[in-house]
């Protein structure tokens, strides 16, 4: 129906049509795309093949994985006439309840389902230490096979400091890839003032380094996730797999 996102289907941003009208007809000839999500592109390739798809093994698997998921989404699309594409998911939540049903599934697998969270997309593991020009430059191949959607980041501390730094990254971004973001902390505890880093500690709570406080309501938290700017404290799964990122600058 149109009034699940009037703002879309009613108010033009995609059209006008009258509440409580269906959306069917503007599923025909690609008007709008329907996207098949694709998240652990990491996963699947240390569970097949043993090793990372940053590895030349792992990669030659890793894109014939995507390839094959664009041909299919492109060969519904001749087939319907509807716009199938595929979408390289941030997974802000999927990301821990799929490792959670698989794990439950099929017990602890290692650096699969052992780990609490899946890796958005095709992104590379997010404990795995690499600089900011490669990982950008590696990611890059994937983004074009994504024809629904994606996104890459890098994670940076506080750069104020360093601005050249920063500046070489989004020339290297604009002549290297599509899409892309960086992942920075802004933080603060009330209770202290303390205006830093907010840590995770080893229960996965949010802890200020500096008095302790772990009272939520006392503390802003703000973590890039799903693309966007966030102060939302994640499930554990997401807790965990920003607790296990590195830097990249």
């Amino acid at each position: 129906m149109s009034d699940a996102s009037p703002i879309h289907w009613q108010y033009g941003g995609i059209a006008r049509l009258s509440k409580g009208e269906t959306i069917d007809k503007l599923l025909n000839s690609c008007f709008s795309t329907i996207s098949l999500g694709y998240i652990g592109l990491y996963e699947v390739t240390k569970l097949m093949k043993g090793v990372s798809h940053t590895a030349p093994e792992g990669e030659e698997f890793s894109v014939r994985v995507m390839q094959y998921l664009r041909e299919t989404t492109d060969r519904w699309k001749k087939e319907t006439g509807l716009g199938f594409a595929l979408y390289g998911t941030p997974a802000e939540s999927l990301c821990y309840r799929f490792a959670r049903i698989d794990k439950e599934r099929f017990g602890d697998i290692e650096d699969v389902t052992d780990k609490g969270y899946y890796t958005n997309s095709y992104h590379i593991d997010v404990r795995e230490k690499i600089n900011a020009f490669d990982k950008l430059k590696f990611e890059s191949k994937y983004q074009p096979i994504s024809s629904g959607g994606a996104i890459s980041y890098v994670e940076i501390p506080n750069m104020k400091n360093n601005l050249k730094a920063m500046e070489e990254v989004v020339k290297f971004i604009y002549d290297n890839i599509q899409y892309a973001e960086f992942n920075t902390k802004s933080d603060y505890c009330h209770c202290c003032g303390f205006d830093g880093e907010i840590t995770i500690n080893e229960q996965y709570e949010w802890e200020c380094p500096n008095c302790g406080n772990k009272d939520h309501s006392k503390m802003n938290v703000t973590r890039r996730t799903c693309g966007y700017l966030g102060e939302n404290f994640w499930n554990v799964g997401k807790t965990k797999e920003i607790k296990s990122r590195v830097l990249h600058l």
